[in-house]
Formats: structure tokens, sequence, C-alpha cells
């Protein structure tokens, strides 16, 4: 069952301060203590808490794998001239794949764990610092001598990209051996998220993990650089999800109509993927799978005609999250579509207001999602 506005905010205080007073959560929701205690009464009674200690239930947390990191953007206010010093104007935030999709989960009072690399420095002290609220982050390791992940790129006025740059090389060292010192934790996820800066052999055994525990996997690319990280075999992924210009890459083909986007979606689906999602800029889902067909879905984002920042990450999310609590696939790819949408129109990577309830509203304000068949 979802939590509403209220249980969703004494639920949030009270994983971030465990020995929080049942009047201090009055106090900071502006309700009564008995009002208070009852809601809490209702979250152990459906498992959200365990006793009267407030002991969170993290037995089955969402595990996001892959990458944690810094993104910049450079936004160049002219035409860019080459060899000369450009106006610009920037974008920090915390990013990678696998972040991302953890924060938006941790918003909406997932359970969620991180298992990724930093560096030992400034950059890994900040991400930690300001991502503890969402997600548990005792599984990332900061490894001496290498860089926390980082991310650039240049875009032209019309927001296209120029370049991206991308220092990645810490995440080579998240290998199979890694990865097996963590599989009790894995085996308890009720959910996995993974991106494909984990290295193929690291995936390879992933895979193997969720099929013989029967955990719902998402693997979502990060670039077309990365595919050599991509198995051959995907069986047990239970979504793939890529983007385009990516899937263009990887096939070594161009997607410029029905015929041939199938031919793509087709070619995941061969390689055992049971759904897969390719995304054409932040404008449609295209979605295939062998029960239900090719589908095309709006986002009903017609401001722009290039990718918008987090918008894959806010779709698998929303669907993770709605996947959690009912198997229903039009409900789990209609969270998915509402979340990108809305992060389409956030200036944040990761929608800062974000929660259950807003989600809810969102959904119902969103009313029926448009599609047609491929």
């Amino acid at each position: 069952m979802i939590l509403n506005e209220k249980e969703s905010r004494v639920f949030t205080y009270i994983k971030e301060n465990p020995f929080i007073s049942q009047q201090e959560l009055a106090d900071k929701i502006g309700l009564s203590r008995p009002a208070v205690a009852n809601i809490i009464s209702g979250l152990v009674k459906r498992g959200y808490l365990l006793g009267k200690a407030y002991v969170v239930n993290e037995t089955r947390p969402i595990i996001c794998i892959g990458a944690a990191a810094i993104d910049r953007r450079y936004f160049i206010e002219d035409e860019l001239i080459t060899g000369e010093s450009n106006k610009v104007t920037s974008q920090i935030t915390y990013g990678g794949v696998a972040l991302s999709v953890a924060e938006n989960l941790g918003r909406l009072q997932e359970d969620v764990v991180l298992l990724s690399l930093l560096g030992d420095d400034q950059e890994a002290k900040s991400i930690k610092e300001n991502m503890r609220p969402f997600m548990k982050l005792n599984e990332v390791e900061e490894i001496p001598g290498f860089s926390t992940g980082m991310y650039m790129e240049v875009l032209n006025k019309q927001n296209e990209m120029l370049v991206g740059l991308s220092e990645m090389d810490i995440f080579d060292q998240m290998s199979p051996n890694w990865l097996m010192k963590r599989s009790a934790l894995l085996k308890q996820a009720k959910g996995i998220l993974v991106d494909t800066n984990l290295p193929k052999e690291a995936t390879e055994l992933l895979l193997d993990i969720v099929i013989k525990n029967k955990i719902p996997l998402a693997m979502v690319t990060v670039s077309a650089l990365k595919a050599h990280n991509i198995p051959e075999n995907l069986k047990g992924v239970k979504i793939f999800i890529t983007t385009q210009k990516e899937a263009e890459l990887m096939l070594n083909m161009k997607i410029n109509d029905d015929e041939s986007l199938k031919t793509a979606l087709n070619h995941f689906l061969d390689r055992g993927v049971e759904h897969v999602i390719i995304m054409d800029r932040s404008k449609r889902v295209q979605f295939a799978s062998q029960k239900h067909g090719m589908i095309r879905f709006d986002l009903r984002n017609t401001d722009s005609n290039s990718y918008v920042w987090g918008t894959n990450e806010a779709l698998v999310a929303g669907m993770l999250y709605r996947y959690m609590h009912t198997k229903n696939l039009i409900d789990v790819i209609l969270t998915g579509i509402v979340n990108a949408a809305k992060t389409t129109k956030s200036l944040h990577k990761v929608r800062e207001d974000l929660s259950q309830a807003l989600l809810e509203k969102d959904i119902k304000e969103f009313g029926e999602v448009e599609f047609e068949k491929i």
C-alpha cells in the first residue's frame, strides 16, 4: 500500500532520526501527538517500521549499481568559436545513472542501497553528504588513487550536445569479486537497477544471481561507448532502457522509421530482454515486449528536440517504484512516463519536490497516457 502525504513525512523523519520522539514529529508536521502515534502504529502494522523503536524495515531494499559522479553542463550563449574562450553558463549536479535513479527512489520513500565507487577526494565527500538522506551508502567504497567519476558536456543554444567528456575509470574496479562480496545483500533485494558502467564480467555474475533468486532487474545504458559492458545474453533483464542515439551507434544503423525501430527493438528482445524501451530524445517512450507488442508513448514534451537530463533515470525509477506495489504493466509504464514527463519540465536532474504524494497527484493530473501501436 502506498503512503499518503502525512505518512510519507513521518516515515522520512524517522528514517533520518530513528530516535525522534512522537512530540518532535508532531511539532515538525503540525499534527497532534495522538495523530502521529496513530500514523506510526499504521506504519508498524504495514511493515514499514519494526516495533516500538521505529526501526525501519530494510530487509528487502532496491539496490542501484553503477556510477556515482559529479555532472557538469556548460551552455554556450553564442555560436561556438573553436580555439577561443567561449562565454558559457554552467550547471553542476550529482549524477551517474545509478545515483540518480537511487535519489528518485529515495525521494519516493523507497528503501534504497547504492553500490558504487568513489575516489578519496572532496567530490566524494560532497556526494555522500548530499545523497545520504535518500539512500544507504554503506556499500559505497572510496578508492585511494582514483578520482570520483566526472561527466562534462558542452551544449549549444539548441541544447544539442557538442562534446561530452567523462572520467569514469574508477568504475572498471567494480569487478566480479567486488560484486560477489555483496552477494548476500543482492539476494535480499526486491529489485535491482544496474547501469552499464558495471563491467561485463560483473554484469554476467549479476544476471546469474537475479535469475537464481527471481529478482527483477532493470538495465539502463549510459553511453554507446560502454556497449562492451553489455553481455550478449541478456536473459534475466526485466527491462532494458536505452536512447535512440545510443541504439543507433550500438547497432550501427539509423532508426528513422517504424521498420528500423522494430528491427532495433527486436534486437534486444532476441537477446533475452523481457521488456525494452528506446527513448526518442525526451519526447517519446518506444516500448516492446514479446507479450505486449510494440507501443509508442507520448511524453508531451514539445519544448525541446534534445534529451533532457534525468529523463531516463526518472522513467526507470517511476517504473521500479510502481512495480514494487503492482505488477500491472500499464500502471508501471504510466508511473514511469509521468515521472519522466514532469522531470523534463524541472530545472533539476531529479525533482527536488518529488514525493509519493506529489507523484500520485501528477498521475491524476496527467490523465490517460497517449500511445499508438508501432
